[in-house]
Protein backbone atom coordinates (compact mmCIF):
# COMPACT_ATOMS: atom_id res chain seq x y z
CA UNK A 1 0.00 0.00 0.00
CA UNK A 2 1.99 3.24 -1.02
CA UNK A 3 0.60 6.20 0.76
CA UNK A 4 -0.24 9.69 -1.53
CA UNK A 5 0.21 12.80 0.47
CA UNK A 6 0.26 16.83 -0.21
CA UNK A 7 3.37 17.90 2.19
CA UNK A 8 3.39 21.85 2.63
CA UNK A 9 5.95 23.63 4.55
CA UNK A 10 6.57 27.36 4.65
CA UNK A 11 3.45 27.82 2.03
CA UNK A 12 5.05 25.59 -1.02
CA UNK A 13 3.62 22.44 -1.33
CA UNK A 14 4.86 18.94 -3.33
CA UNK A 15 3.46 15.72 -3.83
CA UNK A 16 5.29 12.45 -2.50
CA UNK A 17 4.37 8.83 -2.78
CA UNK A 18 5.53 6.91 0.07
CA UNK A 19 7.62 5.03 0.40
CA UNK A 20 10.36 6.19 -1.54
CA UNK A 21 14.05 6.03 -1.47
CA UNK A 22 15.92 8.48 0.50
CA UNK A 23 18.06 10.05 -2.74
CA UNK A 24 14.36 10.22 -4.96
CA UNK A 25 12.78 11.99 -1.52
CA UNK A 26 15.87 14.14 -1.41
CA UNK A 27 15.53 14.77 -4.70
CA UNK A 28 12.04 16.03 -4.63
CA UNK A 29 12.35 18.54 -1.46
CA UNK A 30 15.21 19.94 -3.66
CA UNK A 31 13.46 20.73 -6.82
CA UNK A 32 10.36 21.66 -4.95
CA UNK A 33 12.52 24.15 -2.80
CA UNK A 34 11.76 23.09 0.53
CA UNK A 35 14.06 21.96 3.81
CA UNK A 36 16.16 18.07 2.89
CA UNK A 37 16.21 18.01 6.61
CA UNK A 38 13.19 15.11 6.60
CA UNK A 39 13.26 15.33 10.63
CA UNK A 40 11.73 18.86 10.67
CA UNK A 41 7.99 19.42 11.39
CA UNK A 42 6.23 19.73 7.86
CA UNK A 43 2.48 20.01 7.75
CA UNK A 44 0.14 17.34 5.54
CA UNK A 45 -1.93 19.20 4.07
CA UNK A 46 -3.53 15.82 2.93
CA UNK A 47 -3.35 12.30 2.59
CA UNK A 48 -4.86 11.51 -0.84
CA UNK A 49 -5.01 7.59 0.06
CA UNK A 50 -5.30 5.47 1.64
CA UNK A 51 -8.30 6.62 3.72
CA UNK A 52 -7.30 5.92 7.16
CA UNK A 53 -4.41 7.89 7.43
CA UNK A 54 -6.21 11.05 6.89
CA UNK A 55 -6.17 11.54 10.55
CA UNK A 56 -2.77 13.28 9.70
CA UNK A 57 -4.34 15.58 7.70
CA UNK A 58 -3.72 19.25 9.36
CA UNK A 59 -0.71 17.45 11.32
CA UNK A 60 2.89 18.30 11.43
CA UNK A 61 5.12 15.37 10.71
CA UNK A 62 8.52 13.85 10.55
CA UNK A 63 8.83 12.65 6.70
CA UNK A 64 10.97 9.57 7.87
CA UNK A 65 8.57 8.81 9.77
CA UNK A 66 6.08 8.95 7.43
CA UNK A 67 8.43 6.85 5.16
CA UNK A 68 9.06 4.10 7.89
CA UNK A 69 5.08 3.50 8.28
CA UNK A 70 4.91 3.17 4.20
CA UNK A 71 7.56 0.70 4.35
CA UNK A 72 5.32 -1.27 6.95
CA UNK A 73 1.92 -1.09 4.80
CA UNK A 74 3.54 -1.55 1.92
CA UNK A 75 4.58 -5.45 3.11
CA UNK A 76 1.14 -6.19 4.51
CA UNK A 77 -1.74 -8.28 2.27
CA UNK A 78 -5.10 -7.00 1.90
CA UNK A 79 -6.46 -9.02 4.96
CA UNK A 80 -3.65 -7.35 7.18
CA UNK A 81 -4.48 -3.51 5.55
CA UNK A 82 -8.32 -4.14 7.03
CA UNK A 83 -6.81 -5.10 10.26
CA UNK A 84 -4.62 -2.50 10.45
CA UNK A 85 -7.62 0.09 9.59
CA UNK A 86 -9.97 -1.22 11.80
CA UNK A 87 -7.00 -1.34 14.87
CA UNK A 88 -6.43 2.82 14.20
CA UNK A 89 -10.17 3.49 14.42
CA UNK A 90 -10.29 1.51 17.39
CA UNK A 91 -7.05 3.10 19.17
CA UNK A 92 -8.20 6.53 17.96
CA UNK A 93 -4.62 6.44 16.52
CA UNK A 94 -3.40 9.85 15.15
CA UNK A 95 0.16 10.22 15.68
CA UNK A 96 3.03 8.71 13.46
CA UNK A 97 4.28 6.97 16.21
CA UNK A 98 1.00 5.21 17.29
CA UNK A 99 0.29 3.96 13.67
CA UNK A 100 3.75 2.66 13.36
CA UNK A 101 3.20 0.71 16.92
CA UNK A 102 -0.14 -0.28 15.48
CA UNK A 103 1.95 -2.08 12.46
CA UNK A 104 3.55 -4.31 14.69
CA UNK A 105 0.69 -5.24 17.28
CA UNK A 106 -1.96 -6.81 14.70
CA UNK A 107 -1.76 -9.54 16.22
CA UNK A 108 -3.69 -7.94 18.93
CA UNK A 109 -6.20 -7.76 15.99
CA UNK A 110 -8.77 -10.52 14.71
CA UNK A 111 -10.70 -9.60 11.97
CA UNK A 112 -13.17 -12.71 11.29
CA UNK A 113 -14.51 -12.16 7.70
CA UNK A 114 -16.28 -14.73 7.20
CA UNK A 115 -18.18 -17.43 10.11
CA UNK A 116 -19.75 -19.55 7.73
CA UNK A 117 -17.21 -22.31 8.66
CA UNK A 118 -16.17 -22.72 12.56
CA UNK A 119 -12.36 -24.55 11.55
CA UNK A 120 -11.73 -21.29 9.24
CA UNK A 121 -12.33 -19.34 12.13
CA UNK A 122 -10.70 -21.16 14.39
CA UNK A 123 -7.64 -21.27 12.05
CA UNK A 124 -7.55 -17.83 11.64
CA UNK A 125 -7.44 -16.78 14.95
CA UNK A 126 -5.20 -19.10 16.28
CA UNK A 127 -2.61 -18.21 13.39
CA UNK A 128 -3.36 -14.22 13.58
CA UNK A 129 -2.51 -14.43 17.52
CA UNK A 130 0.04 -16.77 17.72
CA UNK A 131 1.45 -16.21 14.09
CA UNK A 132 1.30 -19.94 13.03
CA UNK A 133 -0.87 -23.43 12.69
CA UNK A 134 -0.02 -27.27 11.47
CA UNK A 135 -1.46 -27.85 8.35
CA UNK A 136 -2.28 -31.18 9.17
CA UNK A 137 -6.39 -31.70 9.00
CA UNK A 138 -6.46 -34.05 12.29
CA UNK A 139 -6.62 -30.85 13.95
CA UNK A 140 -9.87 -29.86 12.43
CA UNK A 141 -12.08 -30.78 14.73
CA UNK A 142 -9.65 -28.71 17.57
CA UNK A 143 -10.05 -25.18 15.48
CA UNK A 144 -13.74 -25.90 14.95
CA UNK A 145 -14.02 -26.13 18.49
CA UNK A 146 -11.97 -22.90 18.91
CA UNK A 147 -13.69 -20.98 16.72
CA UNK A 148 -17.11 -21.80 17.97
CA UNK A 149 -15.64 -20.88 21.51
CA UNK A 150 -14.89 -17.53 19.86
CA UNK A 151 -18.16 -16.53 18.10
CA UNK A 152 -19.48 -17.88 21.81
CA UNK A 153 -17.48 -15.65 24.06
CA UNK A 154 -19.51 -11.73 23.25
CA UNK A 155 -16.15 -10.19 22.87
CA UNK A 156 -17.07 -10.05 19.02
CA UNK A 157 -17.44 -6.39 18.08
CA UNK A 158 -18.95 -6.04 14.01
CA UNK A 159 -16.84 -3.84 12.21
CA UNK A 160 -17.15 -2.65 8.00
CA UNK A 161 -14.70 -4.99 7.54
CA UNK A 162 -15.81 -7.71 9.48
CA UNK A 163 -16.20 -9.26 13.25
CA UNK A 164 -13.48 -7.98 15.59
CA UNK A 165 -12.03 -9.73 18.56
CA UNK A 166 -9.41 -7.41 20.30
CA UNK A 167 -6.75 -9.57 22.85
CA UNK A 168 -6.99 -8.33 26.12
CA UNK A 169 -3.32 -7.15 26.91
CA UNK A 170 -1.73 -4.01 26.03
CA UNK A 171 -0.02 -2.86 22.83
CA UNK A 172 3.84 -3.33 22.73
CA UNK A 173 5.44 0.07 22.32
CA UNK A 174 8.02 -1.42 20.08
CA UNK A 175 9.07 2.78 18.18
CA UNK A 176 9.82 4.62 21.23
CA UNK A 177 9.85 8.07 19.21
CA UNK A 178 13.31 8.09 19.01
CA UNK A 179 14.76 5.13 17.17
CA UNK A 180 13.39 2.50 14.57
CA UNK A 181 12.70 -1.13 15.15
CA UNK A 182 14.39 -3.15 13.29
CA UNK A 183 12.49 -3.93 10.00
CA UNK A 184 14.15 -5.30 6.54
CA UNK A 185 12.19 -3.77 3.74
CA UNK A 186 14.19 -4.59 0.78
CA UNK A 187 16.15 -7.62 0.52
CA UNK A 188 20.02 -6.83 1.47
CA UNK A 189 23.82 -8.21 1.60
CA UNK A 190 24.49 -7.27 5.13
CA UNK A 191 23.10 -5.63 8.06
CA UNK A 192 24.54 -3.66 9.87
CA UNK A 193 23.62 -2.41 14.06
CA UNK A 194 24.94 0.78 15.25
CA UNK A 195 24.45 1.10 18.78
CA UNK A 196 24.98 4.44 20.60
CA UNK A 197 24.35 4.94 24.50
CA UNK A 198 22.10 2.35 24.97
CA UNK A 199 20.09 2.56 21.54
CA UNK A 200 20.48 0.89 18.10
CA UNK A 201 19.62 1.02 14.67
CA UNK A 202 19.51 -1.03 11.71
CA UNK A 203 21.12 -0.04 8.21
CA UNK A 204 20.62 -2.82 5.21
CA UNK A 205 23.28 -2.59 2.58
CA UNK A 206 23.52 -1.27 -0.06
CA UNK A 207 21.80 1.52 0.81
CA UNK A 208 21.62 5.61 0.05
CA UNK A 209 24.29 6.85 2.15
CA UNK A 210 21.72 9.48 3.91
CA UNK A 211 20.18 6.23 5.30
CA UNK A 212 23.60 6.05 7.40
CA UNK A 213 23.39 9.59 8.33
CA UNK A 214 19.75 9.60 9.05
CA UNK A 215 20.24 6.47 11.73
CA UNK A 216 23.16 8.31 13.36
CA UNK A 217 20.84 11.49 14.16
CA UNK A 218 18.43 9.78 15.29
CA UNK A 219 20.33 7.73 17.30
CA UNK A 220 21.83 11.29 18.67
CA UNK A 221 25.71 10.04 18.21
CA UNK A 222 27.63 12.30 16.41
CA UNK A 223 29.54 10.23 13.81
CA UNK A 224 29.76 6.44 13.25
CA UNK A 225 33.18 6.04 15.20
CA UNK A 226 31.25 7.02 18.67
CA UNK A 227 29.35 3.99 18.03
CA UNK A 228 29.71 0.20 18.17
CA UNK A 229 29.09 -1.25 15.23
CA UNK A 230 28.69 -4.86 14.08
CA UNK A 231 28.29 -6.19 10.51
CA UNK A 232 25.92 -9.27 9.57
CA UNK A 233 25.98 -11.28 6.40
CA UNK A 234 21.99 -11.66 5.25
CA UNK A 235 22.69 -13.06 2.24
CA UNK A 236 24.31 -16.55 1.88
CA UNK A 237 25.44 -16.11 -1.89
CA UNK A 238 27.86 -13.96 -0.65
CA UNK A 239 29.53 -16.24 2.30
CA UNK A 240 32.74 -16.39 0.51
CA UNK A 241 33.11 -12.43 0.75
CA UNK A 242 32.20 -11.91 4.46
CA UNK A 243 35.41 -11.74 5.68
CA UNK A 244 36.43 -9.16 3.20
CA UNK A 245 33.21 -7.08 4.04
CA UNK A 246 34.40 -6.82 7.52
CA UNK A 247 37.64 -6.02 6.44
CA UNK A 248 36.71 -2.95 4.62
CA UNK A 249 33.61 -1.97 7.30
CA UNK A 250 36.90 -1.99 9.79
CA UNK A 251 39.88 -0.33 7.70
CA UNK A 252 37.78 1.67 5.40
CA UNK A 253 34.26 2.54 6.44
CA UNK A 254 30.80 1.85 5.94
CA UNK A 255 30.44 4.22 2.71
CA UNK A 256 33.38 2.55 1.28
CA UNK A 257 31.62 -1.10 1.51
CA UNK A 258 28.35 0.35 0.48
CA UNK A 259 30.08 1.37 -2.36
CA UNK A 260 31.00 -2.01 -2.89
CA UNK A 261 28.29 -3.73 -2.57
CA UNK A 262 26.50 -1.38 -4.28
CA UNK A 263 28.26 -2.55 -7.81
CA UNK A 264 27.87 -6.20 -6.93
CA UNK A 265 23.78 -5.89 -6.87
CA UNK A 266 23.64 -3.70 -9.43
CA UNK A 267 25.38 -5.09 -12.02
CA UNK A 268 24.62 -8.71 -10.61
CA UNK A 269 28.14 -9.99 -10.49
CA UNK A 270 29.13 -13.64 -9.23
CA UNK A 271 30.40 -13.08 -5.86
CA UNK A 272 32.20 -16.33 -5.60
CA UNK A 273 34.58 -15.16 -8.86
CA UNK A 274 35.00 -12.37 -7.00
CA UNK A 275 36.01 -14.22 -4.05
CA UNK A 276 38.51 -16.31 -6.10
CA UNK A 277 40.18 -13.28 -7.60
CA UNK A 278 41.12 -11.98 -4.26
CA UNK A 279 42.26 -14.99 -3.28
CA UNK A 280 44.42 -15.63 -6.38
CA UNK A 281 45.84 -11.99 -6.38
CA UNK A 282 46.10 -11.42 -2.44
CA UNK A 283 44.31 -8.61 -2.61
CA UNK A 284 42.56 -7.23 0.38
CA UNK A 285 42.14 -3.18 0.12
CA UNK A 286 38.22 -1.81 -1.24
CA UNK A 287 40.32 -0.23 -3.69
CA UNK A 288 41.78 -3.76 -5.18
CA UNK A 289 37.97 -5.04 -4.67
CA UNK A 290 36.99 -2.33 -6.70
CA UNK A 291 39.53 -3.05 -9.43
CA UNK A 292 38.61 -6.69 -9.57
CA UNK A 293 35.01 -6.22 -9.86
CA UNK A 294 35.29 -4.11 -13.06
CA UNK A 295 37.75 -6.68 -14.38
CA UNK A 296 35.47 -9.69 -13.18
CA UNK A 297 34.96 -10.22 -16.88
CA UNK A 298 38.09 -10.99 -17.82
CA UNK A 299 38.37 -13.93 -15.76
CA UNK A 300 36.51 -16.97 -15.79
CA UNK A 301 36.03 -19.38 -12.63
CA UNK A 302 35.85 -23.32 -13.23
CA UNK A 303 33.97 -24.57 -10.22
CA UNK A 304 33.64 -27.63 -8.52
CA UNK A 305 37.11 -28.99 -9.65
CA UNK A 306 39.81 -30.11 -7.02
CA UNK A 307 43.13 -28.93 -5.92
CA UNK A 308 45.44 -29.59 -8.67
CA UNK A 309 43.01 -31.34 -11.44
CA UNK A 310 44.55 -30.31 -14.12
CA UNK A 311 42.96 -33.13 -16.03
CA UNK A 312 39.69 -31.86 -15.49
CA UNK A 313 40.72 -28.03 -16.43
CA UNK A 314 41.91 -30.01 -19.71
CA UNK A 315 38.16 -31.75 -20.29
CA UNK A 316 36.76 -28.03 -19.52
CA UNK A 317 38.59 -26.14 -22.15
CA UNK A 318 38.13 -29.19 -24.75
CA UNK A 319 34.40 -28.87 -24.33
CA UNK A 320 33.64 -25.36 -23.71
CA UNK A 321 36.19 -23.52 -25.47
CA UNK A 322 35.73 -22.80 -29.46
CA UNK A 323 39.44 -22.03 -29.97
CA UNK A 324 39.75 -25.82 -29.05
CA UNK A 325 38.52 -29.01 -30.80
CA UNK A 326 39.13 -32.32 -30.41
CA UNK A 327 37.62 -35.78 -32.12
CA UNK A 328 35.80 -38.24 -29.82
CA UNK A 329 38.02 -40.74 -31.78
CA UNK A 330 41.56 -39.08 -30.76
CA UNK A 331 39.98 -38.24 -26.93
CA UNK A 332 41.40 -42.03 -25.81
CA UNK A 333 44.86 -40.72 -26.89
CA UNK A 334 44.84 -37.09 -25.86
CA UNK A 335 46.45 -36.01 -22.70
CA UNK A 336 44.15 -33.78 -20.88
CA UNK A 337 46.49 -33.62 -17.98
CA UNK A 338 49.70 -31.84 -19.97
CA UNK A 339 46.85 -29.96 -21.90
CA UNK A 340 45.58 -28.56 -18.57
CA UNK A 341 48.78 -27.60 -17.54
CA UNK A 342 49.45 -25.72 -21.01
CA UNK A 343 46.27 -24.25 -20.25
CA UNK A 344 46.98 -22.96 -16.57
CA UNK A 345 50.41 -21.13 -17.65
CA UNK A 346 49.06 -20.08 -21.34
CA UNK A 347 46.08 -18.42 -19.28
CA UNK A 348 48.01 -17.67 -15.83
CA UNK A 349 45.17 -19.89 -14.28
CA UNK A 350 45.26 -20.99 -10.51
CA UNK A 351 43.80 -23.40 -8.57
CA UNK A 352 41.85 -21.46 -5.52
CA UNK A 353 39.26 -22.96 -3.28
CA UNK A 354 36.69 -24.37 -4.56
CA UNK A 355 37.70 -24.04 -8.67
CA UNK A 356 40.36 -22.75 -11.00
CA UNK A 357 40.45 -19.43 -12.34
CA UNK A 358 41.73 -18.03 -15.46
CA UNK A 359 42.63 -14.86 -17.54
CA UNK A 360 40.74 -14.54 -20.41
CA UNK A 361 41.03 -10.46 -21.06
CA UNK A 362 43.12 -9.14 -23.77
CA UNK A 363 44.53 -5.90 -22.20
CA UNK A 364 47.08 -8.33 -20.21
CA UNK A 365 47.11 -9.01 -17.16
CA UNK A 366 49.88 -7.02 -16.12
CA UNK A 367 47.49 -4.07 -16.47
CA UNK A 368 45.05 -5.26 -13.85
CA UNK A 369 47.78 -6.25 -11.70
CA UNK A 370 49.39 -2.69 -11.89
CA UNK A 371 46.48 -1.17 -10.48
CA UNK A 372 46.45 -3.59 -7.53
CA UNK A 373 47.95 -2.38 -4.14
CA UNK A 374 48.29 -5.70 -1.97
CA UNK A 375 48.66 -8.27 -5.60
CA UNK A 376 50.66 -11.55 -4.84
CA UNK A 377 54.27 -10.05 -6.56
CA UNK A 378 54.82 -13.65 -7.44
CA UNK A 379 52.17 -13.28 -10.02
CA UNK A 380 54.36 -10.83 -11.66
CA UNK A 381 57.24 -13.46 -12.04
CA UNK A 382 55.40 -16.99 -13.12
CA UNK A 383 55.00 -17.36 -9.43
CA UNK A 384 51.52 -19.54 -10.45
Amino acid sequence: MNILSKIEYDGIIAEIEFPIDDDSLNQILRSSHLPTDTTMPFYVKSIDYPNVLSVLTGRTVNLDEMNYLAKRLDCLDEDEIDQFEIAVNQEHAVSLKDLINLSFNLDKFTLIKDISNMTKVGREYVLNTEGAVPADSKYDEKYAQVGMDLLNSGRGVFTPKGLLFREDKPLEELYDGQVFPYFAYNASIVDIEIEYNGKSEMVFLPDSELAFGKALKRLGAPDLEACECSLELTNARYSKLVDSFNEVFEKDGINELNSILKTLDEYDIDPNKVAALLEYTGATSSSDINVLIDSADDFELITEIDEGDYDEVGRYFINHSDDYDLSEELEDFFNFDQFGEYIADEHSGQFVSGGFIYYTGYTGLDEILDQLDTADNSMRMGGM
